[in-house]
């Protein structure tokens, strides 16, 4: 999105004397056109996201450590000191990793 941002700011004339090049563009338009396609696009992987973590049980152990995870953005060893047990930072992990959601 930088670089579309760049580019839109970009609009000094180029000047040619190559046939054609009065075919000037919307640059800027273009752009603009492009970065509000992404943020749309950015907006939907979101909504979708959000979703997915809803679905997550907080009863199933796996699918809670996911959620902290993911949504709370905890880390290893956060997850494995809350749901104690004598669960390790890397055994929570590795137990995430390997749960099919």
């Amino acid at each position: 999105m930088i670089r579309l941002e760049n580019e839109a700011l970009n609009t000094a004339p180029k000047l040619t004397d190559l046939p054609g090049a009065n075919n000037v563009s919307d640059k800027v338009g273009n752009t603009v056109a492009q970065v509000a396609d992404i943020q749309r696009e950015i907006q939907n992987l979101e909504i979708l996201r959000n979703s997915a973590l809803n679905r997550l049980s907080r009863d199933i152990f796996e699918e809670n450590c996911l959620f902290m995870r993911l949504s709370l953005h905890y880390s290893w060893t956060k997850i494995a000191l809350q749901v104690g047990g004598n669960n390790t930072a890397d055994g929570v992990r590795m137990m995430c990793e390997r749960y099919s959601w």
